[in-house]
């Protein structure tokens, strides 16, 4: 998340908007990891998430 790429992995595609990677770049470890334990608490919903399309030139 705050390397502005898919899954976190070197060589993966950027993270598109609406992600804002820019503002989870600057959180601490303590902070990323409360979003972590809060978004695993979430019970999951059914979602198809479409193929990205990047920003109009």
């Amino acid at each position: 998340m705050r390397q502005d790429k898919a899954k976190g992995l070197y060589n993966t595609r950027p993270l598109l908007p609406p992600m804002p990677w820019p503002n989870y770049s600057r959180m601490t470890d303590d902070d990323m990891k409360a979003v972590y334990t809060y978004l695993k608490s979430l019970k999951p919903v059914e979602n198809k998430v479409p193929a990205p399309v990047p920003p109009a030139p």
